[in-house]
């Protein structure tokens, strides 16, 4: 827009010149060249502020007026052309004035302009200083971080503490500069001592280490030494001795424990004023990603032993380890269970995919159990107990861990034991039956065999009773052979359980009173029928009385109680004898264990509890011991559930129910 605007200006001066000088040609001066002047006058003050030539024009005419030029007088002017020249002059009077006015105000805004020009250069000198400053300590801002990247990557580059520590040092100088450190030291606390990393340990002793490391460990503080404080205190002597100048250690923070200090780092230099508080900043900035790599480095070390040690554990371990992620891939093994896993395999068995069906119910359940499988054919059998038990790793990661104990030379002499006992007892009934046949002939018909004398017929009685303790100690033996074998089968009736109770006690109220011990029954006028074997049942509560008659010395008393706590049925015996103690309590109820009732009476194999916890356990019950205090007494309880009526067809279907 500026230059068509300076072209129209050009071309309407030049218009006004050609037609000032065609009207001074033509008729001299006349009001036109008046008229011409003032539109020229005008338009120089509408386009003062743009150009100051445009009032050259009408300037120069008032001039050649004033000049009174003979070419510009007319024939027979009068007043008219001398108004005419005035009007022109005061024209050109005004437009010189107004010229040399604005030209003065363009020298004061030039002069003006001027000023504050030198006042901007003065100013964008100073700025274009800082900036060089500011850029110079960026530079050397940009420097320092790039040595402390550097070094913090060489240092994390290493998970070797000895790497680490002697990394960390060489960093340490590069990174502060060569020139002004003189020695540094990594110091460490190693229990009740600290332990020390020199720099340059062949130049400089470890004292001044150590009394600085002492000094900031104590006060948790960076501490700043100049050549003043060196001197003038008394414990930094040993710094002084040495002719440092310049001293500066910051503590070694732990991460995992912000308040505690781990240490120590420090530099010294024979210069005056080395150390400032930039280098005080990047030193801090330092020791803490130093103390982080030493700790990353010891626990890398940590993390190597104990990984050596459960190498070593599970390599000499006497079971087999199999753990399973959360996606049925085995995640960790030993030896043992690899070889338990390859013989599976070598015969057909189904051992890993049992494993992996154990470690599936684990993840789903999210509890521990312990299973007992077999595996192979009858010539290779192999047997295990299997502990299970989920860990987490992480909140969102979860392992399956499951422990192999080859169990096959415990089931082989079970199985032993079992076959022994089971040809024992069968030799043993067969004589056994025979002599109770003829103690009772000749016991009921000594009249026809021959007269028996008091004496006599009393001596027998004992080897008859002694023969029936025997008889029910082998029919225990078979009973819990049966069990353990899987033979016991139960005749499952609907029985009425206060029926059973009082028929039992009645059965067993003459031989306890034999001992002098009271046995008395409390049960509710009604409780709901069971479905149950009734003859295991008594069984049980006749083992029970016995276990209590034992215990309990003469004088004293035995109660039989019941009561409902749905869903099941709760059967007590309680004793006022000798009590079990609790650290007895799980051992009672094991097959051969007769330490539990304190008195011991007779023949005793210490089967009775086993049995009882045999056949209540195949009726889906529990069986335990309540309460018990030594010298006060026993109370024994056994739990049997309410069955429903199909429990009770389904025994109608299949005869016996095989437990």
């Amino acid at each position: 827009m500026a230059p068509l605007t300076g072209r129209l200006l050009l071309f309407a001066g030049i218009g006004d010149v050609i037609a000032l000088g065609w009207c001074i040609a033509t008729a001299g001066l006349t009001p036109a060249i008046v008229v011409i002047q003032g539109i020229s006058a005008l338009r120089a003050w509408r386009y003062r502020f743009y150009s100051l030539w445009l009032a050259l024009v009408p300037g120069l005419v008032g001039l050649l007026f004033a000049l009174d030029l003979p070419m510009l007088a007319l024939p027979g002017s009068g007043m008219f052309s001398n108004l005419a020249s005035f009007g022109s002059f005061l024209i050109s009077a005004a437009t010189i004035a107004a010229l040399i006015l604005f030209g003065n105000q363009r020298n004061l805004a030039a002069r003006e302009w001027r000023a504050r020009y030198e006042h901007l250069r003065r100013e964008q000198k100073q700025q274009v200083a800082s900036l060089e400053a500011s850029n110079n300590d960026l530079r050397d801002r940009l420097r320092r971080m790039e040595a402390l990247g550097e070094s913090l990557r060489a240092i994390s580059s290493s998970l070797s503490l000895d790497d680490v520590l002697r990394q960390i040092l060489d960093s340490l100088a590069y990174m502060l500069g060569v020139q002004r450190i003189d020695d540094a030291a990594l110091s460490l606390i190693r229990r009740t001592d600290l332990e020390h990393r020199i720099l340059h340990a062949n130049r400089h002793a470890a004292d001044w280490a150590n009394t600085l490391a002492q000094a900031v460990i104590a006060s948790q503080r960076t501490i700043l030494l100049d050549q003043h404080e060196i001197e003038q205190r008394p414990e930094w002597a040993v710094l002084a001795h040495y002719g440092f100048r310049a001293a500066l250690s910051v503590p070694l923070f732990d991460p995992e424990q912000p308040n505690y200090v781990h240490g120590a780092l420090s530099v010294v230099s024979h210069q005056e004023e080395a150390f400032s508080l930039a280098e005080e900043r990047h030193l801090t900035s330092f020791s803490i990603q130093a103390m982080i790599a030493i700790r990353n480095a010891e626990l890398h070390v940590e993390l190597s032993r104990q990984q050596a040690m459960l190498s070593t554990v599970l390599h000499d371990m006497a079971d087999g380890l199999i753990v399973y992620d959360d996606q049925g891939a085995v995640y960790l093994d030993n030896a043992i269970a690899r070889r338990a896993l390859a013989q599976s395999a070598a015969h057909n068995g189904r051992l890993a995919t049992q494993l992996a069906d154990f470690a599936t119910y684990l993840h789903q359940a999210g509890d521990s159990r312990i299973w007992e499988v077999h595996d192979g054919n009858d010539d290779d059998k192999r047997y295990y107990r299997i502990h299970g038990t989920l860990v987490s790793t992480s909140p969102d990661k979860r392992l399956a861990v499951l422990v192999l104990h080859d169990i096959t030379s415990q089931k082989m002499q079970e199985q032993q034991r079992r076959e022994f006992i089971a040809k024992v007892s069968h030799e043993l009934r067969n004589p056994l039956n025979t002599l109770q046949g003829y103690l009772k002939i000749v016991l009921k018909e000594s009249d026809s065999i021959g007269k028996l004398n008091e004496r006599q017929r009393e001596f027998l009685q004992e080897v008859d009773s002694s023969a029936r303790r025997l008889a029910k100690r082998i029919a225990e033996l078979i009973d819990l052979n049966r069990s353990e074998t899987g033979q016991l089968k139960l005749n499952l009736v609907r029985t009425n359980v206060i029926d059973l109770i009082i028929a039992t006690c009645m059965q067993q109220q003459q031989q306890v009173k034999e001992r002098d011990i009271e046995l008395v029954w409390e049960v509710p006028d009604q409780l709901p029928d069971i479905v149950a074997d009734e003859e295991r049942i008594s069984q049980v509560l006749v083992n029970l009385i016995e276990n209590a008659a034992k215990a309990t010395a003469a004088g004293g008393k035995i109660t039989v109680s019941a009561e409902l706590q749905h869903p099941y049925i709760h059967i007590h015996v309680t004793d006022t004898g000798t009590g079990i103690p609790p650290e007895q309590f799980d051992k009672v109820f094991r097959s051969f264990y007769s330490g539990g009732n304190g008195i011991s009476k007779g023949l005793h194999l210490g089967l009775g509890l086993a049995i009882c916890k045999q056949f209540v356990e195949a009726h889906n019950g529990n069986i335990w011991i309540a309460y018990s205090e030594v010298g006060k007494g026993t109370r024994f309880s056994f739990s049997l559930p309410l069955q429903r009526e199909r429990a009770l067809s389904a025994n109608t279907d299949d005869g016996a129910i095989a437990q």
